[in-house]
């Protein structure tokens, strides 16, 4: 079981370094495009497709290790109002929603991919591509999301007060 918890962990944290590879690339692309304009030059052809993509798949990719990290947008109101055996249940109830809701993200991801393969759909705007290339980022995420959330539920739940700044 340790093996698995360690490669989930090391999946997780090659997927979150993928996601800043993205946006870094997609950051310097931008710069780029910019550049070329200012000097005259049309822009990077396909910029706009191409960042629509990067911001699907970074999103993706890094939800998970963002998701492990607690890093998260949390709404803590109901639960700071609970009784510590309260918190507890609460927190566990959600966190198998949300590995529910994970699984079925990437059910049907996997299920629209598999579809576009056997069709052979392209997706054709500025740039012609595989319908199941954006499909890839949330069927695996999906995958490692419910696989966080049921690691999360299983483990001894404890509820940290967050920090405001208030």
């Amino acid at each position: 079981m340790r093996f698995l918890v360690s490669v989930h962990q090391r999946i997780v944290t090659a997927f979150a370094i993928a996601a800043g590879a993205v946006l870094t690339a997609m950051t310097l692309a931008l710069i780029v495009n910019v550049a070329f304009r200012a000097m005259g030059h049309g822009g990077l052809y396909g910029m706009v497709d191409a960042i629509e993509l990067g911001l699907m798949a970074a999103t993706f990719l890094a939800a998970p290790w963002v998701l492990r990290r607690n890093g998260h947008v949390a709404v803590d109101i109901v639960l700071t109002t609970l009784p510590e055996t309260g918190r507890r249940r609460l927190t566990v109830a959600m966190m198998l929603f949300g590995a529910v809701m994970s699984a079925v993200l990437s059910w049907s991801s996997i299920t629209a991919l598999i579809t576009a393969v056997e069709r052979g759909s392209m997706v054709r705007g500025i740039l012609v591509f595989p319908e199941w290339v954006p499909l890839m980022a949330p069927s695996i995420a999906g995958v490692l999301l419910a696989a966080e959330f049921i690691a999360k539920a299983m483990a001894q739940p404890r509820i940290e007060r967050m920090q405001t700044g208030l």
